[in-house]
């Protein structure tokens, strides 16, 4: 008797791989399609188009060999096609509107919330803090820092600068970014926990650009629109371009320790400070994951009121401005419009305000 053959295996995982690829380009074609009808005969690869947008801003920022990098003395140009204009020390310029002998300065120190992304020089909000303190406040916030940097570079300009109040304003991405040795193929100091404490890493930070990992693989795979949109949505945008480097620690630890480094420093230059944290894009788009994000920037906030520093959560104020209910007319590419900065300007006023600064 003769037994009836069964198919090959392989040629049953043959037809199910034919059909998931069938499936696959169908979905690219349809994406492609969907979004603009050029990407049907257009292949670029879309990790190197992000990579070269980003390159047109680098001669806005200049090498560091404690903070990574820092904005160039007297550069100007565009940001995400917005004027900046970087004055001769290295701050964000604006319209000097502070009243003569209104007392020391103001400095203003973070990431690109606090630097201005995206909206002109007299939209950013330490523009709009002089406008409404009539106190010279000095813009010092950088694209991309991490908290790490922002209390580097805080230990680096508070004795040059002989300010009367530091403002540290950060938001939940600045705790992960403590956690990094490179951020946009841009190597950063960084900090490890030793005992009770920090030791300070990486410095000084190495100068080669960092080509990331997987790079044969980005440079095929990065011609797919499909993978270029899932990537996005899944809040892979970072991992997908192969453009930071992950050092182990834990950025919530570390940025909790951050605080009484940041505290340490204040008291030993006699300046006043305020810790400040600010809501993103992200935590209105996707609320559930949002609320981890707050409790994240809370807890921060706690490290900082216990190690002595005033603290302002702006979250709930912005929840009350109606943030939730149209998030578009609150943000621009993530970031801070006109509008927003404006309230956490008014904020951060009141805040000094309540403590006589």
């Amino acid at each position: 008797m003769v037994r009836p053959r069964r198919p090959a295996s392989w040629s049953g995982w043959a037809l199910a791989t034919g059909t998931i690829a069938l499936c696959l380009v169908a979905a690219e074609f349809a994406l492609r399609w969907h979004t603009s009808s050029s990407l049907l005969w257009q292949f670029p690869n879309f990790i190197e188009l992000d990579l070269r947008s980003d390159e047109r801003e680098r001669d806005q920022l200049r090498y560091d060999p404690v903070l990574g990098w820092d904005l160039q003395p007297g550069a100007s140009g565009l940001l995400a096609g917005k004027p900046i204009t970087i004055s001769a020390d290295g701050m964000r310029r604006h319209a000097t509107l502070a009243k003569e002998g209104s007392g020391p300065p103001i400095l203003a120190l973070g990431d690109s919330y606090t630097e201005g992304y995206a909206v002109a020089d007299d939209e950013t909000w330490p523009a709009n803090l002089e406008r409404m303190t009539a106190r010279p406040v000095l813009s010092g916030g950088v694209r991309d820092y991490g908290i790490d940097q922002m209390v580097l570079k805080a230990e680096k300009l508070v004795p040059l600068l002989k300010p009367g109040t530091v403002v540290l304003a950060f938001i939940a991405s600045d705790i992960d970014r403590t956690a990094l040795s490179v951020r946009n193929r841009r190597h950063k100091p960084f900090f490890s926990a030793a005992g009770e404490g920090l030791d300070l890493r990486n410095v000084p930070v190495p100068t080669e650009a960092y080509a990331g990992p997987f790079t044969i693989a980005r440079r095929i795979l990065g011609h797919s629109y499909l993978l270029h949109f899932v990537m996005n949505r899944l809040g892979a945008y970072e991992t997908w371009h192969g453009d930071t480097l992950e050092t182990g620690e834990d950025g919530d630890l570390l940025s909790c320790r951050l605080m009484d480094r940041f505290a340490a420093l204040a008291r030993r230059e006699k300046v006043e400070a305020l810790v400040v944290g600010f809501p993103r894009y992200e935590d209105w788009a996707w609320p559930r994951k949002g609320e981890e994000q707050r409790k994240r920037v809370a807890a921060v906030l706690a490290c900082a009121g216990r190690a002595g520093l005033p603290v302002l959560d702006t979250y709930g104020d912005f929840a009350r401005a109606g943030v939730a209910d149209d998030p578009e007319a609150f943000f621009v590419e993530w970031h801070f419009n006109e509008r927003s900065n404006a309230l956490a300007a008014r904020l951060i006023a009141s805040g000094l305000a309540a403590r006589g600064r």
